[in-house]
């Protein structure tokens, strides 16, 4: 048997395809160079900003990673788990800090190796460039996608689409007949070689992003219409057994959330219960509504804006709910007529209608299954929810284009490739009208409340620019009316106390700083600023009791150990003190300042 060199292999398959993927990368660098300076805002500073788990390298703190909530360092209660996501953060603090310039790069590198790793599997499975470029250059310059590219917390989606992409990859690239024209590879050494790398990337993409679980079902949907070469059914039992190892994974990954990983001890991974969370027929119908939606934005991206309101549906019988209904009714109907026409189809590998409609319907779907709605998040829409799912009726689209460019006169072949040339051009230029937007946070809120006035979060995020732009009248202004629409929601109480405070009306501060404690009683921020305000007025029993809740809420801040101490000292309750500068310093790495004040101060101590 012949061998043969797969790096040699692989280059002639690069050397093939030079023009489509050169296209690719420079259109993908040219889309998204109007990112490279936006600064990081938002979610952004509570992830990587002021998170002290993303400052360092060190063993202690890549344990963190795996083992606490990584938002904890901050005080914040979430469920998140993403050490790998937070190890991409912290490549890029340990470089060059805050500097927008490297996080941009890395997020848009992944977006354009997605588009190549798309290029690449298309290529593979229909055997035409055609289908295979414009599907990939029609998902890369989406405006949706800049959402997930651009807004640096939004990295997750990009990240674990890239190991979900790649473990495709394997599939689609004939790893076994490579494999299997190599004299020093057994069928058994590639068997295991695909699975260990597989596994691996999908362990990769599980610890990136939690929506990664869906990706069994994913796979299913993949190897149904596209590797296997039996009828339906068969193809079905068949790739449930290949998608097995996987779905071992997800269990595994599922009840290590469930338990030990399940920070906040609950299902709702999000927020606090409510009608939406708790009545799965409420999400359902509600999703069948957002539905509508996204379909919209997917033909015309027009109006694009983060925090949308949707409206909570609690019967079927509301024209946007039944009528998505209908609408799903009609596309699953045509998939069961393709099926029953071209059945006996599926068992030629050849592509026909029903396994595309198969495809591009599964696909959307199982990638939109952990934000649909089956959980009970408290969220109901998102445009970087869609980053993956979307290539699906991507592809779809593109197909039958091809389809009718080949069945048709030549007018009809250019007046096609016009048409996708206009649609490329057309999202390119409100992608780079969305990545500017980006770049300039108060403009970006701004347009947000043209679409939403009544977001609370929105309008207390713009209070809180102008607020550090040093227009505290306007910034309070916006705080009011977050507490206006939302009295439910802690941020604009505790901001609205921070310029009481600064007016030194302490007594309405210590108001809206108790408000937010009622709302959330596990609200870092106010027990600070309480006491601060305590400190100054000599009330040191307050000001340590203050403190001592917050040491509980965020356990990582030495700061808090090195204030608690000097209190104690005040006191004369030198025990205390001692204790909290011992314990302190074991979380000294997040900040070396406050590190070596306490180590001062330990010295004078013991002497």
């Amino acid at each position: 048997m012949r061998s043969v060199n797969l790096s040699e292999e692989y280059m002639n398959h690069l050397k093939h395809n030079i023009l489509p993927i050169t296209i690719i990368i420079l259109v993908g660098v040219g889309v998204y160079s109007f990112n490279l300076n936006n600064p990081l805002f938002w979610d952004d500073t509570d992830w990587i900003v002021n998170n002290p788990f993303v400052h360092s390298f060190s063993l202690e703190n890549i344990g963190n990673w795996f083992t606490k909530n990584t938002l904890a360092g901050i005080g914040l209660k979430s469920n998140y788990y993403r050490p790998f996501l937070f190890f991409t953060f912290a490549f890029n603090y340990i470089i060059s800090g805050v500097a927008p310039l490297g996080y941009h790069l890395v997020s848009n590198g992944l977006h354009i190796l997605n588009a190549i790793l798309i290029f690449y599997i298309l290529l593979s499975i229909f055997r035409n460039k055609f289908v295979a470029f414009w599907s990939a250059l029609v998902w890369l310059v989406h405006p949706l996608q800049t959402e997930a590219v651009t807004y640096i917390s939004g990295r997750g989606d990009p990240l674990t689409a890239f190991f979900m992409l790649l473990i495709l990859y394997l599939w689609t690239n004939d790893v076994e007949h490579r494999y299997e024209k190599s004299v020093d590879n057994s069928p058994q050494r590639r068997s295991v070689s695909l699975w260990a790398l597989s596994t691996f990337f999908l362990i990769l993409a599980l610890l990136s992003r939690e929506t990664a679980i869906v990706f069994p079902f994913l796979f299913m949907v993949f190897y149904i219409a596209f590797v296997s070469r039996e009828r339906f059914l068969k193809s079905l039992k068949q790739s449930f057994v290949k998608a097995l190892p996987y779905f071992s994974i997800v269990f595994v990954y599922g009840i290590l959330r469930l338990t030990v990983l399940n920070f906040d001890n609950t299902l709702n991974f999000y927020s606090k219960a409510n009608l939406y969370t708790e009545s799965f027929l409420v999400r359902m119908y509600t999703f069948l509504n957002v539905l509508l939606t996204y379909a919209k934005l997917l033909i015309l991206p027009l109006g694009q804006h983060m925090e949308r309101s949707v409206t909570i549906y609690t019967h079927f019988f509301n024209w946007p709910v039944t009528g998505s209904f209908l609408l799903l009714a009609a596309v699953l109907g045509l998939i069961r007529y393709y099926y029953k026409k071209q059945k006996y189809l599926l068992a030629n590998g050849q592509i026909n209608d029903f396994r595309l409609w198969f495809f591009a319907v599964g696909w959307f779907f199982v990638n939109l299954g952990s934000t649909s709605g089956i959980t009970p998040i408290n969220a109901q829409l998102y445009e970087h929810w869609l980053y993956l799912a979307m290539l699906g009726p991507i592809i779809l689209a593109v197909y039958y284009l091809d389809i009718s460019r080949k069945r048709y006169l030549k007018a009809a072949n250019i007046a096609i490739i016009f048409i996708l040339l206009i649609s490329v051009s057309f999202f390119s230029v409100l992608s780079v009208k969305r990545n500017i937007i980006w770049g300039n946070p108060i403009k970006f809120f701004e347009d947000i409340l043209k679409y939403e006035p009544d977001g609370a979060r929105i309008n207390n995020n713009l209070g809180n620019l102008y607020y550090d732009k040093g227009e505290k009248e306007k910034a309070e202004e916006y705080y009011w009316k977050a507490v206006s629409i939302e009295d439910n929601f802690p941020q604009p109480h505790f901001n609205l106390g921070s310029i009481l405070q600064s007016r030194n009306d302490i007594r309405g501060a210590i108001v809206e700083f108790e408000k937010a404690l009622e709302i959330d009683p596990n609200f870092p921020y106010a027990y600070q600023n309480l006491a601060v305000i305590y400190a100054g007025q000599g009330d040191l029993i307050n000001a340590a009791n203050a403190l001592e809740k917050l040491k509980t809420i965020t356990p990582y801040n030495s700061q808090i150990y090195y204030n608690l101490a000097l209190i104690y000292l005040e006191r004369k309750d030198n025990e205390f003190a001692y204790q909290n500068l011992q314990e302190g310093l074991k979380y000294g790495q997040f900040d070396p300042e406050t590190e070596s004040l306490m180590r001062d101060l330990l010295k004078r101590f013991e002497k």
